[in-house]
C-alpha cells in the first residue's frame, strides 16, 4: 500500500515508467479483445499518471527507461 502525500515521489514515477516496456511484449501475443482493451487502458492510465506529474517516459529496446521533464508543465 502506498503512503498518500501531496506529491508523488519521482521514484514512484520511475517505477511506473519502468513497467511500460512490458506492454510492448503483448503486441505479438494472442489476447481476447476485452483483455487487449483493458491492457491498453492500463498502459494509458500509467502514462497519464507519469505525464500529470510533469514527466514523459521513453524506452528504447535494450536501454533503460528515461524520464524527461515536460517543459512548462504545471501541477
Amino acid at each position: 500500500m502506498s503512503t498518500l502525500t501531496n506529491n508523488t515521489d519521482r521514484r514512484a514515477i520511475q517505477l511506473l515508467a519502468n513497467t511500460l516496456r512490458f506492454f510492448e511484449g503483448t503486441a505479438n501475443l494472442g489476447m481476447t479483445a476485452i483483455d487487449a482493451n483493458e491492457a491498453r487502458e492500463a498502459e494509458n492510465l500509467i502514462k497519464r499518471i507519469i505525464e500529470s506529474n510533469g514527466f514523459k517516459a521513453r524506452y528504447e529496446k535494450g536501454q533503460r527507461t528515461i524520464l524527461t521533464t515536460i517543459k512548462n508543465h504545471t501541477l
